[in-house]
């Protein structure tokens, strides 16, 4: 199968490249920036330089090929843009492209539900995407992860730097997932009906025990100190009263999390506390 994949220079899009070139799928990458390419340009069969929010640069970009897997967002990119400019219009634009080319299949990645996550900008734009995804007529899956891996490194960064700061008392709940987990879903759901799936990893955990895993990757003590949760509210209520959309939108998901429970199917098989020795021992 040819498939494009859009957001291939990301985590999660580095992971979907080697996932489908591993399993003999031609791979066609959409990059924005090419100088952040070269990480995957080993397992892509060809490239398509355009940035998905401009319409007019996608044009041509899903001719000859089957599918589209898009994993293409804002979270962690402050910049001009909003999480409305990506997350939903770049992905429409690349889905008004894929129409046009009556490409077999779209597969978005989303992210996670949980009540007080449905609030926050970045999910009311993806929310909207996949309404537009479910109304455009072309076959879909729609995947929802948990938190990826690499969004916990911080706990490892902080954890070498000495000590691990919490918000509340540690007891808020995830389940984070790999992005290698996420990658094989999404290339199984190439061959499958239309779905939406929520996933997340094996190990249900709390902040605390994450904090804890990072310390023991490094063979170090645990120094953890606890913040009030109130004061993270409290600075994202102001966040959002003195910064724009293109400033608060690309923060409050992650702050959110850190705050309350975040618990999706356990599918993946990899767990965190590998992916933290893994790391560990890349990074000595």
């Amino acid at each position: 199968m040819r498939v494009l994949v859009a957001g291939s220079t990301g985590y999660l899009g580095g992971h979907i490249v080697r996932e489908l070139n591993d399993r003999g799928h031609h791979v066609r990458a959409l990059v924005r920036n090419p100088d952040r390419f070269d990480p995957v340009r080993d397992a892509v069969d060809e490239v398509f330089t355009a940035d998905a929010t401009d319409p007019g640069a996608l044009a041509g970009c899903c001719d000859g090929v089957d599918a589209v897997v898009s994993c293409v967002g804002l979270v962690g990119k402050a910049g001009r843009q909003t999480v409305w400019d990506v997350d939903y219009g770049a992905n429409r634009n690349l889905l008004e492209e894929a129409g046009r080319a009556a490409v077999d299949k779209f597969v978005y990645t989303s992210v996670a539900g949980a009540p007080a996550l449905e609030k926050l900008q970045l999910v009311r734009a993806k929310r909207a995407f996949e309404q537009a995804l479910r109304d455009s007529g072309t076959p879909y899956t729609i995947l929802r992860p948990n938190g990826f891996f690499s969004d916990f490194d911080v706990y490892l960064e902080m954890a070498r730097k000495g000590r691990v700061y919490l918000f509340g008392d540690g007891g808020f709940r995830i389940n984070p997932i790999s992005g290698a987990d996420v990658a094989a879903a999404a290339a199984d759901a190439l061959g499958a009906g239309a779905a939406e799936v929520e996933l997340g990893g094996p190990d249900l955990l709390t902040h605390e025990e994450i904090a804890q895993l990072a310390f023991r990757a490094i063979g170090a003590s645990e120094r953890i100190t606890h913040i009030p949760a109130w004061i993270l509210t409290s600075g994202l209520a102001l966040l959002r009263r003195l910064t724009p959309l293109r400033t608060y939108g690309v923060v409050e998901f992650p702050l959110t999390v850190l705050t309350h429970d975040v618990i999706t199917p356990a599918t993946g098989q990899r767990q965190l506390a590998d992916h933290y020795r893994s790391t560990a021992v890349a990074t000595t």
